[in-house]
């Protein structure tokens, strides 16, 4: 008899989980498991993606006063927090809110799996029936705003909390968000390599540019320090330096950076190129890739810029140095505007180097696939 599993995210948008997730799923073997996808939020880039074989449902909250009062207490409860200056992560906030007003989901599981932290590792923990429950982290909780007191109960629920890198298991125990040792299991996030390779051969970008060209992909929200990005691309401009910087992604942060760009008049150096569901045309078609930010769980456009034969420039959070060593297959630098445009003028200037890092990673064999995707089957079995 097949087991029944249920994946559960908040939607699949465009992010590093999400690719994991769609990445993963064609590797299930559905001969031996029934996959259901919970998602909180539907029409997502990365839905396109998702097997025929896999069963994609939407979280739908009850709309009774008891959940409309949740909701009011919620608002509430955000603008008491910031009047007090209480610094609590909004899942956190929201399901201390809604919880009591959020029923059972209405079937049973050999396996439930939270793919994201926050309110899918929430409901699962407390709201799906399970035989087993494994809660995937893909971040540096701490500094995404997770307290470990109410967080580490949560994790207490659950069979097995898998840490997407070697940096965020060692966070896991460090800040204590997981007690039992035991418990932790490493899966590195997994990526398709032939898929990424052919979908980058897609239409990119439609004009031509005789300078050098810098792309970043990633949500536009403040971990990603996209204005740490503008900041160095002003930088750079001011060494006489010709190129054009693209953004590919949104975010909340968003407008600040369409006023620093403004600001500084880098309108002809920096593009915003929004949400794209393939991102790897862009990603192949630059000179040099540069990722900038304030921390990660793993750093899954790395890979991807490696697989796609790119050299690049990574701020020196914990997890790149899982990927990236310095001077051999990329560059790493401190996360402030001067050392990230310092790096990229290096790859600008040094052809030899550039050529070096390009070579390395045109050599690198990505695994993940094979690797990554058993140890999940044996998770599942």
């Amino acid at each position: 008899m097949k087991k029944e599993v249920l994946f559960m995210m908040d939607s699949l948008t465009c992010g590093g989980a999400e690719k994991s997730l769609v990445s993963l799923l064609p590797l299930l073997d559905y001969d031996k498991v029934n996959v259901t996808l919970l998602l909180f939020a539907r029409g997502g880039v990365f839905e396109c993606y998702v097997p025929d074989q896999v069963k994609v449902i939407k979280l739908d909250l009850p709309s009774d006063m008891k959940m409309k009062m949740s909701l009011f207490g919620f608002s509430f409860q955000i603008r008491k927090n910031k009047l007090f200056g209480k610094k609590e992560h909004l899942a956190e906030t929201y399901w201390k809110c809604v919880e009591n007003s959020v029923p059972e989901f209405n079937k049973s599981y050999d396996i439930a799996i939270a793919y994201q932290q926050g309110f899918p590792t929430y409901y699962v923990a407390n709201k799906v029936s399970a035989t087993k429950k494994y809660a995937w982290v893909n971040v540096d909780l701490k500094k995404a705003g997770y307290s470990s007191d109410f967080n580490s109960k949560i994790y207490e629920k659950y069979d097995k909390v898998v840490a997407v890198s070697d940096a965020v298991s060692d966070y896991l125990v460090s800040q204590k968000y997981v007690t039992d040792t035991s418990k932790i299991v490493v899966v590195y996030d997994i990526l398709n390599t032939e898929l990424i390779r052919s979908m980058s051969k897609e239409q990119g970008f439609r004009e031509n540019f005789d300078g050098t060209r810098l792309v970043t992909v990633g949500r536009m929200v403040p971990q990603k320090a996209y204005d740490l990005a503008v900041l160095a691309a002003d930088e750079l401009k001011s060494r006489g330096y010709k190129f054009k910087w693209s953004f590919v992604g949104n975010g909340s942060d968003r407008p600040k950076v369409e006023r620093m760009i403004a600001d500084r008049h880098l309108e002809d150096y920096v593009e915003l190129l929004g949400e794209q569901s393939n991102p790897y045309p862009y990603m192949s078609a630059c000179d040099i890739y540069v990722q900038t930010s304030r921390f990660e769980g793993f750093g899954l456009t790395v890979t991807e810029a490696r697989i796609l034969g790119k050299a690049e420039v990574c701020t020196n959070f914990p997890s790149a140095y899982n990927q990236i060593v310095d001077g051999e297959n990329g560059l790493i630098c401190e996360m402030d505007p001067k050392s990230i445009a310092d790096k990229i003028e290096l790859l600008l200037t040094n052809k030899e180097l550039k050529e070096k890092l390009e070579a390395a990673v045109e050599k690198e064999v990505n695994r993940t696939a094979e690797t990554e995707g058993a140890k999940v089957r044996a998770l599942l079995s």
